[in-house]
């Protein structure tokens, strides 16, 4: 009984100790760190199925990229989107 029992415990711990993650986590290395190194990202083309833009960074672009999404996402949640709120003749965005 144990014999079954303890290897399907194995396949289950095989499957999560090689799960993406943790792969991820252990090809991690000094030459992943190298702020100068250039990755690529392909991105999908608004109002398009098929047609893609590849983007080439350094890795501490790609970083200040991201942070400056993230504050831009986590700034319009805390103040909320005024991009579409109407506008008066001044130009002032009148308040909802």
């Amino acid at each position: 009984m144990t014999g079954p029992r303890l290897s399907g415990l194995a396949a289950i711990a095989m499957t999560i100790a090689l799960s993406p993650p943790a792969l991820a986590a252990a090809k991690k290395s000094g030459a992943d760190l190298d702020p100068e190194r250039e990755i690529c990202k392909s991105r999908p083309v608004i109002g398009s199925r098929v047609k893609r833009v590849r983007e080439c960074h350094t890795a501490q672009q790609w970083e200040d990229i991201g942070l400056q999404d993230r504050l831009m996402m986590s700034t319009k949640q805390f103040n909320g989107d005024r991009s579409e709120a109407p506008a008066d003749s001044k130009g002032l965005i009148s308040p909802n």
